[in-house]
């Protein structure tokens, strides 16, 4: 009895992992996509962050990409995909490492180039990779292993449907944002009321 309850919990676990590794792999592949689709845009965004002399923008934007299909491709492959997480905790790393520097220079106004929806740099995007590298950390720590072809789609459409939920808050805070900014705006150009005599 007890090896049953065991065996069932470490199956709810395995499942639990390989979803969260379905949704990192999502995440990535998203990002790699809208690299490989405008990858002018994206050096601009490279260049944006101002943390590299101009020569070096072009080859940092390369390897980047280069990286981020790397890391898909190897999440594909079973023997591969520890390395692929790893890769994604660096990645991470970087980005945060670059978001970080230009908050503390100020400069907020500048977008992000994550991938996904279009949003300014801002603390928020830090807390959202660092929930993305525990994410990551899962799977890492324990690899999914022992699920039944059932169990497999079910984790992987579970995946999908975690994946869904990180887009609609990714796009439901940049829309809350952007009203916020409309209506900040509108503020500012209205006349300012008039006292009472």
């Amino acid at each position: 009895m007890d090896h049953l309850v065991v065996g069932g919990a470490l199956t709810m676990m395995y499942l639990f992992s390989l979803a969260l590794f379905v949704l990192v792999l999502l995440v990535f592949l998203q990002a790699t996509l809208h690299k490989l689709f405008d990858f002018t845009e994206f050096k601009g965004f490279v260049s944006d962050y101002r943390l590299l002399p101009e020569f070096l923008v072009a080859p940092v934007a390369y390897g980047l990409t280069a990286l981020e299909i790397t890391l898909v491709i190897l999440c594909l492959v079973p023997a591969g995909r520890e390395i692929a997480l790893f890769l994604a905790l660096f990645l991470l790393s970087i980005y945060s490492v670059a978001i970080a520097v230009n908050l503390r220079r100020g400069r907020v106004q500048i977008e992000c180039g994550c991938g996904g929806a279009a949003q300014k740099l801002g603390g928020h995007l830090l807390v959202r990779n660092a929930v993305i590298g525990i994410v990551v950390l899962v799977p890492l720590l324990l690899p999914p292993q022992n699920l039944a072809v059932a169990e497999i789609i079910f984790a992987v459409s579970a995946g999908i449907f975690l994946w869904l939920i990180y887009q609609f808050c990714e796009h439901a805070r940049v829309a809350a944002m952007w009203y916020r900014y409309r209506v900040c705006s509108v503020h500012a150009w209205l006349p300012p009321p008039r006292q009472k005599s």
